[in-house]
């Protein structure tokens, strides 16, 4: 114990350190937690290493919650934008006008699937189509071909 306080202020860094690279490389920065306390035993090393506040365990413990309370009040507004749902952009894709002879008849409730370069395509078709119909591709997601009769 004697060697933890004669040395507080390089165990604070070390362990600050620590936390960092378990939150950040073990749980993939998931819980922030760890994060903030990390961040706040650094600071709390750092006002101790500058002199700022004294080296004792007691002043460690205060600017430790402090410096982990105030990092999460100024990272929360940057966790809250990290955390909100991207904007869906429709897809680019050189899929799209494609056109090819239907295997089989499709309708919208009952869609078949086409197996082109390799992927096996779920058609999705707005309208009932007979095998043999000449369509092209209009839209696409993952996995899916909506498809229309070509006129």
């Amino acid at each position: 114990m004697d060697f933890i306080i004669a040395h507080l202020v390089q165990v604070l860094a070390v362990t600050g350190l620590i936390l960092l690279v378990v939150e950040v490389l073990v749980l993939g920065a998931s819980t922030f937690v760890l994060l903030l306390m990390g961040i706040g035993l650094l600071l709390a090393s750092l006002s101790m290493y500058l002199e700022w506040i004294p080296t004792t365990w007691q002043w460690a413990l205060v600017a430790t919650t402090f410096y982990t309370l105030l990092s999460g009040g100024v990272l929360w507004p940057v966790f809250k934008r990290a955390q909100k749902k991207p904007q869906h952009t429709s897809v680019h894709s050189d899929l799209i006008g494609h056109s090819f002879v239907l295997p089989q008849d499709t309708t919208p409730e009952k869609p078949t699937s086409y197996r082109f370069s390799g992927i096996e395509w779920r058609l999705i078709t707005q309208e009932p189509l007979t095998k043999g119909t000449l369509v092209e591709v209009i839209h696409l997601q993952v996995g899916e071909l909506f498809i229309r009769a070509k006129p």
